[in-house]
């Protein structure tokens, strides 16, 4: 999820890390207007690089538990209430959520991937209200929250014979179902791992870390269940949360089934949990012939 709240990744599909595991390329079809993609891959294949195809279409799932600090709060009651509830401070929110989304990609060069994704994300936040002047009453305040996500980032990688080196960035915006509320997240992960053949399995493995900085916007209204006051207060709120850890560390496995199949898992520790799974098909050209 972006709770990203969803990169997720943000997310941040891992399918586009090259891993050229020496299979013959097959030679581009001149009647495709997509044959020349990657720009200069006939150059790095002269040159023993064994491109991955250079169009990808992915399914991604990611889940994500992370705390988030209030940047600010503000409840106002839309019935009149027999106490002040200016100044109400909010602790640490605990959050958790999920997102699916579908990724589209292509190699622009043989070091730049660029990708496009949209989905669905949904999470919750949860935090405890204290009232200042009403001997620090506290009560429960918790969003629940749906919406779609979309965006688009970039990759770039470098690869040797069994080593590479990859840089992503990615931005996006998810449109909740609460009121004016939304999140937008600016994602970077550098990672640098091993690529080859173990046996019969192709893959990669690496290790690497994530940068969060995402704004959580929320607007509503919701009611509200204070300690000694009869039935639930309806209050609008406007609260701004941001990631406690921006930072956490990645770790990633990557299983090339075959030439056109590649299915990743990745988690992520520290600061942040999360984990993600990726199944991308690849592929090498559309027609222009209908």
């Amino acid at each position: 999820m972006h709770d990203r709240f969803s990169a997720v990744l943000a997310l941040l599909l891992l399918s586009s890390v090259p891993t050229f595991a020496g299979e013959p390329v097959a030679a581009p079809e001149k009647e495709r207007w997509s044959s020349f993609l990657p720009l200069w891959g006939e150059e790095a294949r002269e040159r023993g690089h064994d491109l991955p195809l250079p169009f990808g279409l992915g399914a991604n799932f990611m889940n994500i538990w992370q705390d988030y600090n209030i940047k600010s709060v503000q409840f106002t009651p839309l019935v009149p209430v027999p106490f002040p509830i200016d100044g109400v401070e909010v602790s640490t929110a605990e959050g958790k959520g999920y997102s699916i989304d579908g990724r589209l990609d292509f190699w622009l060069l043989p070091f730049l991937n660029l990708y496009g994704v949209v989905g669905y994300t949904e999470g919750e936040s949860r935090a405890n209200a204290t009232i200042p002047g009403l001997g620090n009453l506290q009560f429960p305040f918790q969003l629940n929250y749906e919406g779609v996500t979309y965006g688009g980032g970039a990759t770039l990688a470098y690869g040797t014979k069994h080593f590479f080196a990859s840089l992503d960035y990615n931005y996006t915006e998810t449109d909740l179902d609460i009121a004016d509320s939304r999140i937008t997240a600016h994602v970077f992960t550098p990672r640098v791992g091993w690529h080859g053949q173990v046996g019969k399995l192709k893959g990669a493995a690496w290790l690497g870390a994530m940068y969060q900085g995402i704004a959580q916007e929320f607007r509503g209204t919701l009611n509200v269940s204070v300690p000694g006051v009869p039935g639930p207060i309806p209050v609008s709120y406007a609260v701004d949360e941001e990631p406690t850890n921006p930072w956490n560390m990645v770790m990633g496995l990557e299983w090339q089934i075959n030439r056109h199949l590649h299915f990743v898992i990745e988690g992520g520790v520290i600061g942040r949990e999360q984990i993600l799974s990726s199944l991308t098909f690849r592929f090498e050209s559309w027609s222009c012939r209908v």
